[in-house]
């Protein structure tokens, strides 16, 4: 293997893996794309050989800072939705993103294995992950948690379940931290996020189930026409 100098770091490896970073970013575009987004085999050599001539520390930093900056602009473009767009937006820009990484992750299994795992005692996702928790849903996640909350209490299938269970299991798995922070809204698609219910508590939560039971089956009679149908049969017979 020939010598690699700085220069040709910069100006021929790096702008090809970062090519190949941009499109992994991208995500799939809808319908879900089934073919390939990138060669795999020439960009996976293309780090191997960057981390062999010793530009471990330079490929690790530019792929942080670059997809720090796409993160960043992914949460300016984030910051102009309504709140009633945040949950299915949000359930929508963590899957893209986890699917990125499912991507970029295994072009940089060697400078994970050489420098990020031996030198920083950490593994790559595990980086890249805290990332994009910082730059994009720490910024919203109060406000996120409110509207999954509000959502599940008020206003239920208003959005679908499996959008909901979705986004607060993804939540969860990228950083377990949140599910600490707002143990209400995670114990209900989390098991074992509340500490066990004490003999006292039982009452209180078997009124709260009740309640939940009630609010449910007046938004289904408010919103189905056979309820609205019964509900107007009622009142005439009054």
């Amino acid at each position: 293997m020939t010598g690699m100098t700085i220069e040709d770091y910069r100006n021929t490896y790096w702008p090809q893996l970062q090519v190949a970073v941009d499109r992994l970013l991208q995500g799939p575009q809808p319908p879900y794309h089934t073919g390939r987004v990138i060669e795999f085999e020439p960009m996976y050599s293309a780090a191997y050989k960057c981390v062999c001539q010793q530009h471990s520390e330079a490929l690790y930093n530019d792929l942080m800072s670059h997809v720090h900056k796409h993160f960043l602009k992914v949460a300016m473009e984030m910051q102009h939705l309504d709140d009633f767009q945040l949950i299915d937006s949000y359930y929508t820009i963590i899957h893209r993103v986890l699917y990125s990484l499912d991507g970029i992750i295994p072009i940089f299994t060697y400078l994970n294995k050489v420098y990020v795992s031996t030198k920083l005692s950490s593994d790559l996702r595990t980086e890249l992950q805290n990332l994009f928790c910082k730059s994009v849903i720490d910024p919203v996640i109060e406000k996120l948690m409110v509207m999954v909350k509000q959502t599940t209490e008020r206003t239920p299938f208003s959005i679908a379940p499996h959008v909901l269970a979705s986004l607060v299991k993804s939540l969860h798995n990228l950083n377990p931290e949140y599910a600490q922070r707002y143990p209400q809204v995670f114990a209900g698609y989390i098991p074992g996020v509340l500490p066990a219910m004490r003999e006292h508590e039982l009452s209180s939560y078997i009124n709260e189930t009740q309640e939940l039971q009630a609010s449910l089956r007046q938004s289904w009679v408010s919103s189905s026409p056979r309820g609205k149908k019964r509900c107007l049969d009622e009142e005439m017979h009054t």
